[in-house]
C-alpha cells in the first residue's frame, strides 16, 4: 500500500500547474484594478488581459476580436445555443447523443419553446456521429448544429472536419465544445469553418472559473448577460485579469509541451492496456484508433464501477464513473447507453484520465490496485454464487 494519493481524474479538472500558480501570484500584485477603469492602474490591468486574449487568439489562429472571456465551458456552451432564445421565427437545433451536459440539457430544455425544434443525433457504437446522419435531418429552418471535439467520458473524436464542411455547404452555424480537446491536439480554427468553439482552463493546469468562447468574425451573436460594455459588448461583468493570465499560462505551457506530453500520455494508456488485457472479462469504451490518449473508458462484466470506484478511493487513488457534472448520482452513463452499452456494462464502465502532473508510478500503482480489486470482486461474486 501506499500512503500517497493518486490523481487520475483530469477530464473532470486538472491540478494547477505551478508556472499558473506563480505568474497569477505575480499579476495578483499587478492588476488588482478593473480593466474597464480609464486610470493607470485599470490600464496596466487592461494592457494584462489583452496580452492574455492575444495569447489565446494565436493559439487557436484566430483574431483576438474573436475571443471573449466566459466562467467556463459550461457558460460558453449555454451562451451559444441560447443565441436561438434570441431570433424570431421557426427555428431547428441539431446535436448528438453523446454531449457533455451542459450542450445536451440546454438542447432539450430549448426545444420546450414553441418555435425551437431540436434533433438528437444518434451515433454508432464508438460514440460517433455519421457525416451522412446529419445529412438527412437537415432542414430549411436548420440554425446551429452544435457538436464536441473530443468526448469527456471516452476521449473518442468527433469527425468535425466533415461535420463543419456540411455545415458551410448550407450555410449554418457550427459550434463545437473544444473543451476536452484544446491544448492537447493541434487546433486551427482559422481554417476549420467553425463560427463557435468553447474552451476552458481547469482541464490543462489552469484555473477554475474561467473559460473563452470563439465568435467567427460576422457570425450573429447577442450578449445574454446586459449591464456592461466589456468584452466588446458581449458578455457584461468585471472580467477577471489574474484568471485570463493563467489560462494564457496553462495554454502556452501546453503547446511548449504537447509532443512530448502525447507521447508520455500514449505510454500510460498503454500501460493501462496492457493491464487490463490480463482481466478476463474487460471490455473498452475508448476508440484507440480515434480517440485522445489522455483518457481511457472500459468495463468489467458482473463488476460494479461503484464498488471498484470506492475501492480506490480508499487506497487514495481517484478516477471516476463518467462526466463529473453529473457523476456524483452513480447512474448509468447516458454517454455509454447512447453508444448502445446496456445498463449494466455502463455501470459496470470506469473513466481514468491523466494530465501534467501523472507518472509512470502513479500508472503503476493504479494498475495493481485495480487488478487487485477486479480479481476480489470476481471471487466475492464466485462465492456468494456458491
Amino acid at each position: 500500500m501506499s500512503n500517497s494519493k493518486i490523481y487520475l481524474d483530469h477530464n473532470a479538472t486538472s491540478p494547477l500547474l505551478p508556472e499558473v500558480e506563480n505568474v497569477m501570484s505575480e499579476v495578483a500584485q499587478q492588476a488588482f484594478a478593473n480593466p474597464s477603469s480609464p486610470h493607470w492602474a485599470g490600464r496596466n490591468a487592461r494592457f494584462l488581459l489583452e496580452e492574455a486574449r492575444d495569447s489565446l487568439a494565436n493559439s487557436l489562429g484566430v483574431k483576438s476580436q474573436e475571443i471573449l472571456f466566459t466562467s467556463g465551458g459550461t457558460e460558453s456552451n449555454n451562451t451559444v445555443l441560447r443565441q436561438l432564445l434570441l431570433i424570431s421565427g421557426e427555428q431547428h437545433l441539431i446535436s448528438s447523443a453523446v454531449e457533455h451536459p451542459s450542450v445536451l440539457e440546454t438542447c432539450r430544455i430549448l426545444a420546450g419553446q414553441p418555435n425551437i425544434q431540436f434533433t438528437e443525433l444518434v451515433v454508432d457504437s464508438s460514440g460517433k456521429v455519421e457525416p451522412e446522419k446529419l445529412r438527412e435531418v437537415l432542414r430549411p429552418e436548420t440554425s446551429l448544429i452544435s457538436v464536441m471535439t473530443a468526448n469527456n467520458e471516452t476521449g473518442n473524436l468527433q469527425p468535425i472536419e466533415e461535420i463543419s464542411k456540411i455545415a458551410q455547404e448550407n450555410k449554418i452555424p457550427f459550434h463545437t465544445d473544444l473543451v476536452q480537446a484544446y491544448g492537447k491536439m493541434q487546433l486551427d480554427l482559422s481554417l476549420s469553418g467553425v463560427n463557435f468553439a468553447s474552451a476552458t482552463a481547469h482541464k490543462l493546469g489552469g484555473p477554475c472559473g474561467i473559460g473563452l468562447l470563439f465568435v467567427k468574425q460576422g457570425s450573429v451573436f447577442q450578449s445574454l448577460i446586459s449591464g456592461g460594455k466589456q468584452e466588446r459588448v458581449r458578455r457584461a461583468g468585471t472580467e477577471n485579469v489574474i484568471l485570463a493570465v493563467g489560462f494564457a499560462k496553462a495554454v502556452e505551457w501546453y503547446l511548449e509541451n504537447q509532443l512530448s506530453l502525447r507521447d508520455r500520455f500514449s505510454k500510460f494508456r498503454d500501460l493501462i492496456l496492457n493491464e487490463i488485457n490480463k482481466i478476463k472479462g474487460i471490455f473498452l469504451n475508448t476508440d484507440l484508433g480515434n480517440s485522445m490518449p489522455h483518457t481511457i473508458n472500459f468495463g468489467c462484466h458482473g463488476i460494479s464501477a461503484e464498488s471498484l470506484l470506492i475501492s480506490l478511493d480508499l487506497d487514495g487513488i481517484a478516477v471516476s464513473t463518467g462526466s463529473a457534472c453529473s457523476s456524483g448520482a452513480m447512474e448509468a452513463s447516458p454517454v455509454l447507453l447512447a453508444m448502445g452499452l446496456s445498463r449494466a456494462e455502463a455501470k459496470s464502465s470506469l473513466r481514468v484520465s491523466w494530465g501534467w502532473s501523472t507518472t509512470e508510478a502513479d500508472i503503476d500503482f493504479f494498475c495493481r490496485r485495480m487488478t487487485f480489486h477486479i480479481q476480489r470482486l470476481q471471487e466475492k461474486q464466485i462465492t456468494e454464487k456458491l
